[in-house]
């Protein structure tokens, strides 16, 4: 229980709450486990609790009427999905597979909504969660429609080494991206042989070096392909 306290105090959604109450919250959660490929919910699905991941990987996406994917999002260790639904009580905005065995724990919307009512700091990371959702995903629609590919590849990259070594990254920093071309091509809105080029011509400029199943990144070449700045 100890453990699932310090994971939900790494969290922006819990971490502040007072102990006592996290220590609570601990205490509900539910633990439910998937295989590689299994389907956690589906869009349009009653959003009845929100997840906190801790093994595996989980990929928020969307299908349209012709069947293409976006993932807009891969859910790691410690992060918190199905949240927007379980708040405000509407559907899944979104399909959320699991692309390796998942562990998460899950809390329910009335538990939610017992905090929302008792707690402000609560209230208060929700809505914070909830605008900076917004915020990344017109960020998503602005880098996908209006930027090559190259330029998404950069970003992503630049945006996962802050996720993997903080603000102050070391010159060189080694990242490893936890999924596969397939599914990184997914999150970028572009078939597996543009990202697998863009990838090539990262190399060719010195702004990533591939060490095993990592890549070296130069932050400086990094930043220009992805105008950043």
């Amino acid at each position: 229980m100890s453990t699932v306290t310090e994971l939900l105090a790494k969290t922006s959604l819990f971490g502040n709450l007072p102990a006592e109450t996290m220590a609570k919250v601990a205490k509900q959660m539910r633990p439910v486990s998937y295989s590689n490929g299994q389907q956690i919910f589906s869009r349009g699905d009653p959003g009845t609790e929100l997840y906190m991941l801790l093994e595996g990987r989980v990929r928020l996406s969307i299908i349209s009427l012709d069947g293409r994917e976006l993932a807009f999002a891969h859910a790691a260790p410690g992060d918190i999905f199905g949240e927007i639904a379980t708040l405000d009580g509407g559907a899944r905005t979104a399909d959320a597979t699991a692309v390796s065995a998942a562990k998460a724990l899950t809390l329910t919307r009335p538990q939610i909504n017992t905090l929302v009512e008792t707690s402000p700091q609560f209230a208060k990371a929700a809505i914070d969660l909830l605008c900076r959702r917004l915020r990344e995903g017109d960020q998503q629609i602005e880098v996908i429609a209006l930027h090559r590919i190259e330029v998404r590849l950069a970003r992503y990259l630049l945006s996962a080494v802050r996720q993997q070594h903080g603000a102050t990254p070391p010159k060189n920093p080694a990242i490893s991206l936890g999924i596969s071309q397939g599914e990184l091509a997914l999150v970028l809105g572009a078939s597996r042989p543009k990202v697998n080029a863009a990838l090539m011509m990262l190399e060719d400029t010195g702004a990533i070096t591939r060490q095993g199943d990592k890549y070296a990144c130069n932050l400086e070449e990094l930043t220009t392909i992805g105008e950043v700045g």
